[in-house]
Parts: structure tokens; sequence; C-alpha cells
């Protein structure tokens, strides 16, 4: 059998996802033992029914989201996911926020690309990247937060009219643009307007123009003499930062 003869839903009593073949009229919950009947038609669902064609469907490969076939604007993916592959909601142009659960740790390239109406993403704080061409063309988005544990942002992850973003590790890299391959994101030219305007770091707010070049926070405030902890100044008889007490870096 082919992946196209199962679909993946979530059980309507326990919230888990569920794997069957789509021909069955039903079939029992593996995880809370619901039983549940497949209907087929638009008409009056029993309480119990899962939707087939309509709302949070997610086809998946076991635990991997290979493509959200819904039309909800907001989608809150299951808990049991670990990973979104590429594509998987790639130009779905309905979507507005979703919610990405802590379970995932990774995201691959161009998953949300062309989304254009998405205006909200909360992002699992265990992912190590945010890969290329993930968030590219998703032109209502304007500010996300970068998780603490992402390491870099590739080529093109955010390439989009995003204005602001919030880092919470000062030690997250992002590319510039090269002769292959355009920046992570731009930032805010005067000829034209788009780009990213500001970025933020703790209580810190940075013109993104100054900070661009250095490819991380941290590379900026080192430049700056200033604390890559909390973005502090250091001072007195020990060199410690005045805002969170870390000692100067040699």
């Amino acid at each position: 059998m082919e992946l196209n003869d199962f679909i993946q839903i979530v059980c309507p009593k326990c919230k888990k996802l569920l794997f069957a073949e789509k021909k069955l009229e039903s079939w029992y919950c593996g995880h809370c033992g619901e039983k549940i009947s497949i209907e087929k038609k638009e008409e009056d669902k029993p309480e119990n029914t899962a939707p087939v064609l309509t709302g949070d469907i997610f086809l998946c490969n076991k635990d991997i989201l290979v493509k959200y076939a819904g039309h909800d604007e907001d989608v809150d993916i299951p808990e049991d996911i670990v990973k979104i592959d590429s594509g998987a909601f790639k130009d779905n142009t309905e979507i507005k926020t979703v919610n990405i659960p802590d379970s995932v740790t990774d995201i691959a390239g161009s998953a949300f690309e062309g989304c254009t109406e998405l205006t909200s993403v909360h992002l699992p704080s265990q992912i190590k990247k945010i890969c290329y061409k993930t968030f590219s063309g998703c032109d209502s988005l304007k500010s996300i937060t970068i998780p603490e544990n992402v390491e870099e942002l590739l080529n093109d992850a955010l390439f989009c009219k995003i204005d602001e973003i919030v880092f919470e590790s000062s030690e997250t890299t992002w590319e510039l643009e090269s002769e292959y391959a355009g920046p992570s994101f731009e930032i805010c030219r005067k000829s034209s307007g788009d780009g990213v305007k500001k970025i933020y770091f703790k209580s810190n707010v940075y013109e993104a123009s100054e900070v661009y070049r250095f490819k991380s926070i941290a590379a900026y405030l080192r430049s700056q003499g200033l604390c890559t902890k909390c973005g502090g100044k250091f001072g007195g008889l020990f060199n410690k930062c005045k805002g969170c007490g870390a000692k100067k870096e040699q």
C-alpha cells in the first residue's frame, strides 16, 4: 500500500494521532480505545466522528508531518509530531497562525514557504536551526521569536517582509547574501522600506542595520565591549556585567 492509501487525523477524544486506511468505515484509537466513525458526507456528524477532508488533517509518516491537508486559519500541530517535512504547509494561503509543539525538533526547508497569510508562528524550543526557505514568501509575518536553542538561520530562512526578530540567544547566527544564495533575512533599506528594522535581545532593542553585518548579536556585543549574556555594560573592581553579573570575556 502507498502513503496515499492512509490518512492521519486526531482522535476527537484523546487528541492523539491516528494512522488508518482511508477505505475503512471505522476503527479504534490505539491510545484511548475510542471507536471512531469516518463520515463520508458533510451531513450530520456524530459527536465522535473524525473529519476526513476538512478541519485539522495531518498526513504523516509515523511521527513526521508530511503534509497538512486542512483548511483552518489557526492550526495546532499535534504533540506526537517530531518533524515537519519539507513543503508540509507550502503555498497554503489559508493558514494565519500555527502553534508548533515542543515535541518538534526538526523543521525542514520550505516547510511554510509561500504561506502568504501567515501572521503568527510559535516555534518549538528544541529546534537547532531555521532551514533554507522555511518562511520564504510569508509576507504577512511581521515578527518572530527565535528560541534560545536555535544555533543558526540558514540562507533565505526568513526571506519575507518581516519587520522585527526577537532572539532569545545572542549566539544564534545568520547568513549574509552571497553569490549563490540570499540572506537569512533582509534588513530595511531606505529605498524600499521593507525588511527587518529592529532586532530584540533580552530588554535591548538594536537597529538591524547596525547589527546585521556581524552575523550574530553576540559578535556585535563583543565589538562594543558589552555582555553577550544580557547586553549590559561591564564595570566595577572585578569587571562584571552590571546587568547579570557575568564576568567579562578575556
